[in-house]
């Protein structure tokens, strides 16, 4: 898209092109105890995960602005019903993923895209100002790990059932098959995953509900095994159908082969007959 179509904010406070800039400010590992909540019809943000979004209606617009100019910080949050526009307390629910806004992009038609990272699990206290945006009260949900054999053995199953589902997928990129094998916190490992896994909107939600890395590895590993093996009757299916295909192909190109060998035939005895039939009416003529 050229330059002129599109107006990049620079939020991270460098001069330069927006891939070369870095950060000048030293960003707070704790989060404000209030967020601005940004209403998510579609998705579901985990911890870890850098996730471009589509901002339309004119509170989450004004919501952004306020984000960009202050400390970045925000709240998101699953929408109860996706078509609900500027939705209430009661149309979200309970818990959501802080993040950090790191880009923003305003184009012609009023709509902007921003670039957030998700940074931790969060539970809605309360609600505070609904004008000109909701804004509300959260607790920080840390992950709850153990040391425990059982958490190793649920993160080394949950690895190797991702690495053959990012094998078998035509939707999951190389980068994710490394960040996997490169990631050894089992919270994180397990959020990639839920971020990831062709999963529904509740299912999501429900994974993000829960501290417990061991809980969330236990609900996550009849998810992986259920995507593994619809992926796995995909490919065979898909094999069956080429194969099916090829042999059709061969018996068309057969087929078509007889045809022409039999029109070739067909074309030799019609003009034998014929020699014989004009040698015959010859012979007949000189007897005469």
């Amino acid at each position: 898209m050229s330059v002129p179509d599109t107006e990049f904010i620079s939020i991270l406070g460098a001069t330069g092109s927006p891939e070369q800039a870095t950060e000048t400010k030293t960003w707070s590992k704790a989060l404000p105890d209030t967020l601005p909540i940004l209403g998510l019809s579609d998705i579901v943000i985990f911890p870890g995960t850098v996730t471009p979004l589509l901002v339309e209606t004119a509170q989450s617009i004004r919501l952004i602005d306020d984000v960009v100019a202050g400390d970045r910080f925000l709240g998101l949050v699953l929408q109860r019903a996706p078509e609900t526009e500027n939705p209430t307390p009661s149309d979200l629910y309970s818990c959501g993923c802080a993040g950090r806004v790191l880009k923003m992009l305003k184009f012609p038609d009023g709509t902007v895209r921003i670039l957030v990272e998700g940074l931790r699990r969060f539970r809605i206290k309360e609600f505070g100002a609904q004008t000109p945006y909701l804004t509300a009260k959260v607790e920080v949900l840390k992950d709850v790990v153990d040391d425990s054999l059982e958490l190793a053995a649920l993160m080394r199953n949950a690895e190797r059932e991702f690495q053959e589902i990012v094998k078998l997928s035509p939707t999951l990129s190389e980068q994710i098959k490394i960040a996997a094998l490169n990631t050894e916190d089992s919270g994180k490992l397990a959020d990639l995953i839920a971020a990831n896994l062709n999963l529904s909107l509740e299912e999501r939600q429900h994974l993000l509900e829960i501290p417990s890395v061991k809980e969330r590895l236990t609900r996550l590993l009849p998810l992986l095994s259920r995507e593994l093996e619809v992926l796995k009757l995909g490919s065979k299916i898909q094999n069956e159908v080429v194969t099916s295909m090829s042999k059709n192909q061969r018996d068309f190109f057969l087929r078509e082969q007889i045809r022409a060998i039999q029109r070739e035939l067909g074309e030799l005895i019609r003009q034998g007959l014929i020699r014989k039939e004009g040698e015959r009416r010859w012979s007949v003529y000189v007897a005469l």
